[in-house]
């Protein structure tokens, strides 16, 4: 029987289907949209070929594919783009809100992911009016990833955001805001009822972005990721700053949290231990961070307060060995302990970084 998965986010719209006949399977997989490409396996029995199938679909499950049924697949569209100058565009003096325009399939997209728009350090002050300016081509928007810039374009550290408030608003449809890079970011203090998710990736989160979210009413805010970073690259504030967040009051719907990437993650457990937003949430992720044994240990201390999660995401952390083995063992919901990291040592000191810095 033939099985059809899809894939969407921001960057990719795709899909994937394998059917099994005999001892061989076929695959199919593409674009949303197109035919695809199309390979065979052969296998040595039926039993071999029904195997090498079923891992492969919970490979494509645990990567986030979802199954549907092959009528509907075909009738998808690509509802999804990512817009970026090239360096050679940026010489040649090319705008990126050109590019944008210029799309003809621009109205049927749903999610937007707008990667480097200067190779200078410029602002995205003149993007961001540009599309104000013609707000009728944007206001359909549902997810938007602003700022999807690589590293070797530039380091996180050199992004220079700006006020992006005029932009959202006239996106009132928008459901999924993801952002990347924070210097001179602001966010408005504003109502966003239709806002579901929202992640800021930062190497130091601004104390005034997270008083711009404090500030602002998601009532219907069901996912928040935010990056905390260090003091040298924009964290200018203490962890105290997050706590006005951390209230069932003030996300009532929230059911994943992270406060990543921070210096101080084993008191960030400790923090969100005390919220009395813990009993509602799913999926609590600590990941990046300086996440210690001290910390871990906090969240075997609380087992029972912590039994209800679905996923505490730790990818990237300073465990030992022995502590992932315990978390895996004592701990009844699904753990990422995995890119477990050594601190290092210079000169007689011992230094732990996160993830994203500068």
């Amino acid at each position: 029987m033939k099985r059809v998965f899809i894939f969407r986010d921001f960057k990719s719209q795709k899909f994937w289907s394998i059917d099994v006949c005999g001892s061989s399977f076929t695959v199919n997989y593409g674009k949303l949209g197109s035919e695809g490409q199309t390979q065979v396996k052969e296998f040595s029995s039926p039993e071999e070929a029904e195997q090498s199938a079923e891992k492969l679909i919970k490979e494509k499950l645990k990567k986030g594919y979802v199954e549907t049924r092959e009528e509907e697949a075909k009738e998808m569209k690509v509802e999804a783009k990512r817009f970026a100058l090239s360096y050679d565009e940026f010489e040649n003096d090319e705008k990126l809100l050109d590019k944008i325009l210029k799309d003809k399939h621009l109205s049927e997209y749903k999610q937007l992911t707008i990667g480097c728009w200067d190779y200078e350090c410029e602002d995205c002050a003149d993007l961001v009016k540009g599309i104000v300016e013609h707000k009728d081509k944007f206001e359909h928007l549902e997810g938007l990833f602003w700022g999807d810039i690589d590293q070797e374009e530039q380091e996180i550290s050199w992004i220079e955001q700006t006020n992006l408030s005029p932009m959202l608003d006239i996106m009132p449809h928008l459901k999924d805001l993801k952002i990347k890079g924070t210097n001179n970011l602001r966010l408005g203090q504003t109502s966003r009822p239709e806002l579901r998710s929202l992640e800021i990736i930062s190497g130091g989160l601004p104390s005034e972005v997270v008083d711009d979210i404090v500030k602002s009413d998601y009532p219907n805010l069901e996912k928040l990721i935010l990056y905390v970073g260090v003091e040298d690259y924009g964290f200018d504030g203490s962890l105290d700053v997050f706590r006005p967040l951390l209230s069932k009051e003030k996300f009532p719907r929230l059911t994943c949290l992270g406060l990543v990437n921070a210096e101080e993650e084993d008191q960030v457990v400790e923090m969100l231990l005390s919220c009395d937003l813990l009993p509602q949430l799913k999926v609590l992720d600590i990941s990046a961070g300086v996440l210690t044994d001290k910390g871990a240990q906090l969240l075997l201390d609380n087992r029972e307060k912590i039994a209800h999660l679905e996923l505490i995401n730790m990818r990237y952390n300073y465990l030992t060995k022995e502590m992932c083995k315990r978390l895996h063992e004592e701990l009844p919901m699904k753990v990422d302990t995995s890119d477990r990291q050594d601190a290092e040592e210079y000169d007689g000191e011992v230094y732990y970084f996160p993830l994203i810095t500068e």
